[in-house]
């Protein structure tokens, strides 16, 4: 028996009261790598003599809520920032969240060297985006940010912990506030399992982003000195030499050995990919445990959504959901 689904979406005009907006169906989504969330919705303007004009525009607020259980809860609020028409009559208004402005505020930063959060810390406070918690991180170098986008900083200080330490790390917005960590903070782990609310899955495994050997070199602009090759022996054997080059400064010359064998663990793997389609559950979007079981695919156990796509019609409810197959930090 299928959930008693029932969604409403409203749109707001500054300073205006709310009003609903009917709709044939809503494309609810967000990735880990991505800075904000988007829902994406289809309606018509004047479709018959029961379907109201739609005036949303540019800048309006964009409001999905859920009453699947009895009251009303609000699951996504954000901008209108792009808006489809066509000669049909079909509206199609594009809305992001709080996201969106790490995406459009620029940094410019020096930073001494120290842990990751405190870096981080500071590049947030530069535009006072409110923090909802970062916890302590490994250290990171010394560094000048500048010309990029906050999410676009975030996202090379994390990628620079993830090739230090091997261990992933996220960030995230909720309720306005943003968040770094391993994990989604969640009271209940759901279950997607099949004979019950699974409709596919899907499992892949790949070697096309494989590297067998890392090779490290100076920063010396005039001259190129290989100062270390760190080999995967078993897999150079099995599928061949793929090279990965990376540059050091001369600092940090003496950890040249450890930089290489933890950039070559990161990248000697075979990449898996897995998703699952199933019933739509209002609280599993990007960076929830879920549980998954399915036969055919082996996906047996606790996994991290990396990425959501809800599709909601009326009375229904489905979603796509992309399973990180890797490991986050400790």
């Amino acid at each position: 028996m299928l959930p008693k689904y029932h969604y409403e979406v409203r749109f707001q005009k500054p300073g205006k009261k709310a009003l609903r907006l009917p709709f044939t169906e809503a494309t609810w989504s967000g990735s880990r790598q991505e800075a904000k969330r988007t829902l994406s919705v289809k309606t018509n303007n004047g479709r018959d003599r029961f379907w109201p004009d739609v005036n949303v525009e540019e800048g309006d607020l964009l409001e999905l809520i859920s009453y699947l259980s009895g009251s009303p809860r609000s699951l996504f609020t954000g901008m209108v920032v792009d808006l489809g028409k066509s000669a049909k009559g079909d509206v199609n208004p594009v809305a992001y969240d709080f996201g969106f402005y790490l995406l459009n505020n620029d940094v410019a930063v020096v930073f001494t060297g120290g842990p990751a959060d405190q870096l981080l810390n500071v590049i947030f406070a530069q535009h006072g985006i409110p923090v909802g918690g970062i916890g302590a991180m490994p250290a990171v170098e010394k560094q000048v940010i500048r010309g990029k986008s906050v999410w676009d900083a975030v996202v090379d200080v994390l990628n620079q912990v993830y090739r230090a330490t091997g261990d992933r790390y996220w960030c995230w917005i909720d309720q306005g506030k943003v968040y770094v960590g391993t994990q989604r903070g969640q009271i209940r782990q759901w279950k997607i399992q099949q004979g019950s609310n699974l409709l596919n899955a899907e499992r892949k495994r790949s070697i096309a982003d494989m590297r067998t050997v890392v090779r490290v070199i100076g920063s010396d602009s005039e001259y190129l000195s290989v100062l270390h090759d760190e080999v995967d022996a078993a897999n150079a054997k099995r599928y061949g030499h793929f090279v990965k080059v990376i540059e050091i400064q001369d600092e940090d010359r003496g950890n040249k050995i450890s930089i290489a064998k933890q950039e070559l663990q990161n990248l000697s793997r075979v990449k898996e990919q897995a998703a699952v389609t199933s019933l739509g559950i209002d609280d599993v979007i990007a960076g929830t445990k879920i549980g998954v079981y399915e036969e055919i695919t082996a996906l047996q156990g606790a996994f991290t959504v990396f990425g959501d796509s809800h599709t909601i019609r009326p009375g229904y409810h489905e979603m796509k959901l992309d399973l990180q197959m890797e490991v986050s930090g400790k």
